[in-house]
């Protein structure tokens, strides 16, 4: 035992070693309690009070970064919807000493409504404690009181009569006045009928004195088979989000879940009618006819001219518009070519567009006759059939240049004639025509040897003439289009790709030209052929505008390419699709 002196000195010596015996104490038990602690697991949840389709978070913690929170979630199953987990590591530094917090967070939502209970969960070694939730039934509204999310749904023409192939449209209108999450509608899926999205609009309307935000969606439904069509209920599943007004930065919660349906609806299907002559069943708001010939001029013998027939059609797809019938052409031969089409749609109804190609070569001089084509089809909007009529178009042949250089080669060797006019016999002709003949023969020579010894580059020829038409066309182009005339420009557009592209329509061009700037603008031009107000609604600024630049882009590239350019009119660079 150690002794210390009476002194003051000895006292206070005495008391230091008493207080860090004492701290040392202290720090041993506050270590001891922190490594007891560092490896428990707590369990708790944000809300144990709830309403039936609500959510909740169960709260897995511990500060030991070596434990883990992996648990067997499945004892959970039984009452409770496993909607979501993440996790989370909480690092702050204190005195120097660095500790950390780690949580796993699960997102549950209870089966049904009642008193459920959270199980004792094992993770490792530790076990964590139940925990009571109480769940209330959702409350059922008032009568008389607007409905929160409600959907109604339509067909146009909303009276029928509704044809088998023709084209019905189905409209659905989402209402609701809360904010949604999670939101997910059905399609509608009928049986014995192909669906198409057209378009999806968002807006505001009011109904019963109530202000709602809508999403109102257009479908093209084509009818498979006669008979009943029954549309099913579209379903909307999704939460409403509320936040509480007691605080005003209190952070949204996952909301309520909630389902509504539509009310069903089933229409009557009209088989073809039997007063419909024609061949091909084509049912349509609107049907049009129109062609575009290769030459406008004459042509000869074995020469070929391409007859393109375009057909446009409101309410049809492009794989339903069928190929038109014309009779076949004496002392010609015709070869088609594979169709080209697209589908597009205004919003409300689909827009089929086809085009069908035919080179028709005569076999003989004269008038080549291509003969009148005629399209039966069944107008939807008057219920009625009606038909779509092509004019024949004649074309001049001229007898073929093989042909004209035979018949003069044998004229000129039966008969010959003297500068006065005589004629004279074969044999004064024959030596005439031996003599003339050695004539050219010899300035050919000596053309061919000059040839040879003084080459001369040829020189180009002049591009006034081209560049003259192609400049008419494109300032005819931009002129309809500030003025928004969509029909001139359609007419400008094709005249210019017909002559100075290796486009064979606007369809060809909007699908190759590269650019989805110009490609857009081509496909709303082409489209507002559709429309009997197209005047009104077409603006050409735009489509004249990636016109120009895709025009200036083509010819950098070109300027910059030299000799690599790339020959746009030969057979193994064009597409076709």
């Amino acid at each position: 035992m150690v002794k210390f002196p009476n002194h003051p000195a000895g006292r206070i010596t005495l008391a230091l070693v008493t207080m860090i015996i004492g701290l040392t104490a202290m720090t041993q038990a506050v270590a001891q309690a922190t490594s007891q602690a560092s490896g428990q697991v707590t369990a708790r949840v944000d809300r144990d009070r709830l309403i039936e389709g609500e959510t909740l978070t169960l709260i897995l913690q511990t500060n030991d970064a070596r434990q883990s929170l992996d648990a067997n979630l499945s004892v959970l199953e039984d009452d409770f919807l496993l909607l979501d987990q993440r996790s989370e590591t909480q690092m702050s530094i204190t005195n120097g000493r660095q500790t950390a917090v780690i949580r796993k967070m699960v997102t549950l939502e209870p089966r049904r409504a009642g008193r459920l209970v959270i199980p004792p969960l094992r993770l490792g070694n530790q076990v964590t404690q139940p925990i009571s939730i109480q769940v209330e039934n959702a409350p059922e509204p008032d009568p008389g009181e607007p409905q929160a999310v409600f959907i109604e749904v339509e067909v146009n023409p909303q009276q029928g009569p509704y044809y088998v192939h023709a084209q019905v449209g189905f409209t659905v209108r989402l209402f609701y006045q809360q904010s949604l999450t999670e939101a997910a509608i059905s399609q509608p899926e009928p049986e014995n009928a192909s669906v198409r999205l057209l378009d999806e609009v968002p807006f505001q309307a009011d109904r019963a004195g109530q202000r709602y935000r809508v999403l109102e969606r257009h479908y093209a439904m084509f009818p498979e088979r006669s008979g009943s069509l029954n549309i099913p209920p579209v379903i909307l599943s999704g939460r409403l989000v509320d936040r509480g007004s007691d605080r005003m930065w209190q952070p949204s919660r996952r909301g309520r879940r909630i389902t509504v349906e539509s009310d069903p609806i089933t229409i009557d299907v009209s088989p073809r009618p039997a007063q419909f002559s024609g061949q091909d069943w084509q049912p349509a708001r609107s049907y049009r006819l129109g062609e575009e010939l290769s030459v406008s001029g004459e042509i000869r013998v074995g020469e070929p001219v391409t007859r393109t027939v375009i057909i446009d059609a409101v309410g049809l797809e492009e794989n339903m518009i069928a190929e038109p019938e014309w009779s076949e052409i004496p002392d010609a031969r015709i070869y088609p070519d594979q169709p080209q089409g697209i589908s597009r749609d205004d919003g409300k109804w689909v827009l089929g567009h086809k085009e069908f190609r035919y080179a028709v070569v005569p076999e003989k001089e004269g008038t080549l006759v291509l003969p009148e084509v005629t399209v039966a089809w069944w107008d939807t909007t008057t219920n009625q059939e009606r038909v779509s009529v092509l004019p024949a178009s004649n074309i001049n042949v001229l007898p073929s240049a093989a042909s004209v250089a035979s018949a003069l080669s044998a004229e000129n060797m039966n008969v010959a004639v003297q500068p006065d006019g005589l004629s004279v016999n074969a044999d004064e002709a024959g030596r005439y025509w031996r003599w003339l003949t050695l004539l050219f023969a010899t300035l050919w020579l000596a053309t061919l040897f000059f040839a040879v010894r003084f080459p001369r580059r040829p020189r180009p020829a002049p591009e006034t003439t081209r560049e003259l038409a192609e400049s008419e066309l494109v300032s005819g182009l931009k002129k309809a289009c500030l003025a928004g005339d969509a029909g001139a420009a359609r007419k400008q557009l094709r005249g210019w790709l017909k002559r100075f592209s290796p486009y064979s329509g606007l369809v060809d061009f909007a699908r190759q030209c590269g650019s989805e700037t110009l490609a857009g603008e081509v496909r709303q031009l082409d489209a507002a052929g559709f429309s009997p107000d197209a005047d009104e609604s077409w603006h050409g600024k735009a489509l004249f505008a990636a016109f120009e630049q895709w025009k200036r882009n083509r010819k950098n590239g070109r300027n910059a390419r030299d000799a690599s350019i790339v020959d746009l009119y030969a057979p193994e660079n064009r597409r076709v699709g």
